[in-house]
């Protein structure tokens, strides 16, 4: 039978009842005491909070932890959802909505250094659907919980911990065979999820088995998971500017109107479309309009007032499956060495098709009769459309079919040796490796023309057509044109197919060797060691060329609507309130697309210098190697005990930055093979707490710590700007890391085992953001931007203007390099945290409630400093349980917090989440502990949501639905 894990407490009273047992005893037998001790097991979410709470108190610096227990009886969908319950800790979503990467105190994913039972780890995934996010941030995802039997977060720094992590320090803890147990124990479980925009239920398997004894521990699971998603949504990429009245002059000669501006953005027409024609009586197409008059602007106005660009609602839906497996096997020989071997093996394939119909884009030229006409415009005071229909409107369809494979395997042996009583050695090793592939032609095609409606009236646009936009027939066309105006010229604007693919490799190998000295060296020792690490991250460019001949004389180019299909979804927008517009999307046939084109057979290099984002790829190998010693102390004050951690810690790195050589796709750039950047820095850390009352814990934190450079941001790719040597774009191998002083001050008061209220407030002067800006250095220093400046790399022209500035070694030979740099100024983060957890055995035995909030604001002296996405964060869970049934209800507010920068600045609204659980023990096989649990996610179909900063308009937003699991879960 497995066992729970337990907790001795006394209960009030339980001295005298002792007492009283023990005088009846001695009437029985002058010569036997019987003074017994009541155990009481605390389990299930109670015993997780009390586990939790007793690490916390006997911590020395900051530090929160969610134990296998709470994981495990009442699941999240995976360790991003779990970690997200502890104070400061932000979950960033994908699109589904399931929580995917963490936060800790406002800093982005990549400030946060995740370990696994303390080895480094990385994780090849690309991010969310669409993103090309490459920074070091670890997709937790694709990690059951129910394989862990811990999640530590450190929110301050000690000299033990792996280096990388600003704004804190996670450490995941694999389930090995002595956390279920002695003897033979299993767990297993099957659930169903329900997603209510899917209509769908995925299934959940999970099976742990293992055996324990003294010597021995050998243990393996597995846990499968399906999920099925839908995504309903709505999306641009920017207010855009700069429209044109359109009129042909002569065939195959047109342009704007004298006075117009804008060409190659918007097009408005001066004549009567087709559409526009038939609906109104006694006109013809072609004749010319009154475009002022129609649309309600002046010239002025149209010239220049905003639309969102694409303004495309959207759907996605698909399947993921992951299949994670854990292995264990613990030796311990005798008391003073223990062996251990633990492997975690995990798969994840995703399919999922996207479609999307873009109404307002760039480029509806009128010579391809895509032009628009403009009614009853109304605008904002930003001059920015709040509403309007425009005639002749011709969507531009996406169709994109998503797979991706996403690997993730690591081995971690470790040893543990007692040389004497008061020396341990402990030897851990680590390699984990992670493959990324995600495989994503994009097919775009045009819709028939007819009147859109388009309106600013709620949190999901109002987007209306009226044409038939769910189903195919007449007027779906690969490409659009020629414009059907008399006269008008012959020009056809193709549709677009795009070869697009994304690769991904991490590998992370370590070696570390760590002593203690002491008694007790947490509490009064010394601990030090050293650790090496070699982390390799390598990112593939495809170069596709040859892919768009795979079209010619196909049916994709001679009979186009036979590989388009009738949406398969025709409830667009059914769950989301408010909803005011088209109920499909027509879809590629994929299957149809992919046979005409033989696309299986397409093989392309692997030489590009691009992703499919238009990011430069290459390889980066970091190479780390640090040293560390650490003291704790444990002394009395007053009366008080006062403990102590002081550490310092040296690491030096060096980082090794390639890139691809392909002079024959990109003539104008020059590339090198690599560039080699080497640094040492020096980090300490210090922590006390003090017992000011022995329910009173005092504590302070200061300490130093690095996040290494984002990795696109290293590549050193240049391209000369113009034909003499005055200017260079480049990437940046030299960028120095981020670096951070820190301060944290605060305490608890428990004031019962379980129950106690934390308050800290926190510091951090952040230095080492960047910036594109422009370096002025000498000629022969752009070698260490890797530009090849040998006489043999450079022009003539380059070499001429050499010599008229005295020479490559003069010190009129100057270049600008535009590059990415670290910026001068300090960002200053400051913030507070609270935490109360209450039981209320008082009024109800078993009931009670957690609350933790964060509060966060920032001072940077630089703007381009500014962090984007700190926000304000509250979390409360009631829960209520006992010995048969448990259930807990939780909400989540994020507050509102700027999103993003730049030409079109960004803001993200409050996001509330509530979500709940219930879980009842069966009273029948008792020996198996059978559990039914249900568990509800997002009951609300909170939607995931950023807004232009300037009114409020939506930008993005979408719409993940709710999800229900029914489950039953056992154990013998």
């Amino acid at each position: 039978m497995s066992r729970a894990r337990s907790f001795k407490l006394s209960k009030v009273g339980l001295l005298s009842l002792c007492v009283a047992a023990a005088s009846s005893a001695i009437a029985q037998d002058s010569n036997e005491e019987a003074i017994q001790q009541e155990e009481v097991i605390v389990t299930g979410y109670r015993g997780s909070l009390l586990t939790s709470t007793n690490a916390k108190r006997n911590s020395v610096g900051f530090s929160d932890e969610v134990f296998a227990d709470d994981i495990g009886k009442m699941p999240s969908q995976n360790l991003a959802e779990s970690l997200s319950r502890i104070p400061g800790v932000k979950i960033s979503r994908e699109v589904t909505g399931e929580g995917q990467q963490i936060t800790v105190r406002g800093l982005g994913s990549s400030f946060t250094k995740v370990v696994m039972n303390g080895n480094s780890i990385a994780v090849a995934s690309d991010g969310s659907m669409g993103s090309g996010a490459r920074g070091r941030h670890v997709d937790l995802d694709m990690f059951p919980p129910e394989l862990f039997s811990s999640l530590a977060v450190n929110k301050t720094t000690t000299a033990q911990q792996v280096e990388g992590g600003v704004s804190g320090y996670v450490n995941m803890r694999t389930l090995r065979a002595s956390d279920l147990g002695e003897g033979a124990n299993f767990r297993f479980g099957l659930e169903g999820a329900y997603n209510e925009m899917s209509s769908s239920t995925s299934p959940r398997i999970s099976f742990i088995g293992g055996f324990s004894d003294d010597t021995w521990g050998i243990m393996g699971g597995i846990v499968h998971r399906q999920s099925e998603t839908r995504v309903d949504g709505y999306e641009t990429v920017g207010n855009y500017q700069s429209g044109c009245a359109v009129e042909w002059r002569a065939p195959d000669d047109y342009g704007c109107v004298d006075g117009s501006t804008g060409w190659n953005v918007f097009n408005y027409a001066t004549y009567a479309t087709a559409d526009y024609a038939a609906a109104n009586a006694g006109v013809s197409t072609g004749d010319p309009i009154d475009l002022n008059a129609i649309s309600g602007l002046s010239d002025s106005e149209l010239d220049n007032f905003g639309l969102p660009y694409i303004a495309r609602p959207m759907y996605t839906f698909g399947d993921r499956d992951t299949t994670s497996f854990i292995g264990s096997v613990e030796f311990n020989p005798n008391d003073d060495l223990s062996f251990n071997l633990d492997l975690l093996v995990s798969n994840a394939d995703r399919n999922f098709l996207r479609n999307e119909l873009m109404h307002i884009y760039r480029r509806n030229g009128l010579q391809y009769g895509l032009e628009w006409i403009p009614q009853d415009i109304q605008l904002s005071e930003d001059n920015v459309i709040q509403s309007g229909t425009f005639w002749n409107n011709r969507p531009w369809v996406g169709s994109r079919d998503y797979q991706e494979e996403l690997s993730y395997t690591s081995v971690m042996p470790s040893m543990s040796w007692n040389i004497r009583d008061d020396f341990t050695m402990d030897i851990s090793a680590s390699k984990t490796s992670s493959e990324f592939d995600r495989d994503e032609p994009y097919l775009l095609y045009y819709a028939p023309a007819g009147q859109l409606t388009f309106a600013y009236d709620g949190d999901f646009p109002t987007v209306q057509h009226t044409a038939d936009l769910a189903n195919v027939g007449p007027g779906w066309t690969w490409g659009a044109g020629p414009s059907d105006i008399p006269g008008a010229g012959s020009e056809v604007q193709a549709g677009s197919f795009r070869f697009q693919r994304n690769k991904r490799e991490t590998e992370t190998t370590s070696f570390n060797i760590d002593f203690t000295l002491g008694d007790e060296p947490d509490v009064n020792g010394l601990k030090f060691g050293i650790a090496m690490d070699e982390n390799d991250s390598d990112m593939t460019g495809f170069n596709s060329d040859g892919f768009a001949d795979l079209f010619t004389g196909t049916t994709l180019e001679t009979d186009f609507s036979s590989v388009l299909v009738n949406s398969p979804v025709q409830d667009l927008g059914n769950s989301i309130s408010g909803y005011n517009g088209i109920n499909g999307i027509v879809s590629a046939d994929w299957n149809a697309v992919k046979n005409a084109i033989n696309y299986n057979a397409f093989q392309p290099t692997t030489d590009g210098t691009g992703d499919q984002f238009g990011a430069t790829v290459g390889d980066i190998n970091e190479e780390v190697l640090a040293f560390y010693l650490e003291a704790n102390t444990e002394t009395e004050i007053a009366g008080r005990t006062l403990r102590t951690n002081m550490g310092i810690r040296m690491v030096d790195t060096e980082q090794t930055v390639t890139v691809a050589d392909d002079d024959e796709a990109t003539p104008n750039v020059v590339e090198t093979a690599s560039t080699v950047a080497d640094y040492t820095r020096i980090l300490p850390s210090m922590s006390v707490v003090y017992d000011l009352r022995e329910d009173i814990k005092l504590r302070a934190s200061a300490s130093r710590s690095l996040t290494r450079a984002n990795p696109s941001s290293m590549f050193p790719t240049v391209a000369w700007n113009g034909s003499g040597i005055d200017e260079v774009a480049a990437g940046n191998p030299f960028l120095s890391p981020f670096e951070s002083t820190n301060m944290d001050i605060g305490g608890e008061w428990y004031f019962s085992d379980l129950g106690y209220v934390g308050f800290t407030y926190y510091e951090k002067d952040i230095t080492g953001f960047t910036k594109e800006d422009n370096v002025q250095v000498q000629f022969l220093e752009l070698e260490g931007y890797g530009v090849d400046i040998s006489e043999d790399a450079i022009s003539d022209t380059q070499n001429d203007a050499i010599q008229a500035c005295g020479g490559r070694a003069s010190d009129q030979c100057v270049t600008n390099v535009v590059t990415d740099v670290n910026i001068d100024g300090v960002t200053k983060l400051y913030g507070m945290e609270l935490i109360w957890v209450q039981p209320l055995d008082m009024w109800v035995e078993g009931l009670g409630f957690n609350t933790s909030m964060n509060k966060i604001d920032q001072n940077a002296s630089d703007p381009d400093g500014e962090i984007f996405g700190l926000a304000d964060s509250f979390n409360f869970t009631a829960y209520y349980e006992n010995e048969m049934f448990q259930t807990r209800l939780t909400y989540t507010r994020t507050d509102e917090a700027e999103a993003g920068g730049g030409w079109s600045p960004l803001m993200a609204p409050e996001r509330t989440q509530v979500d709940f659980s219930a879980s009842y023990n069966l009273p029948v096989l008792e020996d198996y502990n059978l559990t039914l649990t249900f568990d509800a996610y997002n009951l609300t179909n909170e939607p995931l949501h950023t807004v232009f900063e300037s009114d409020a308009n939506t930008f993005n937003i979408f719409y993940p639905g709710a999800t229900y699991t029914f489950g039953i879960r056992g154990s013998f």
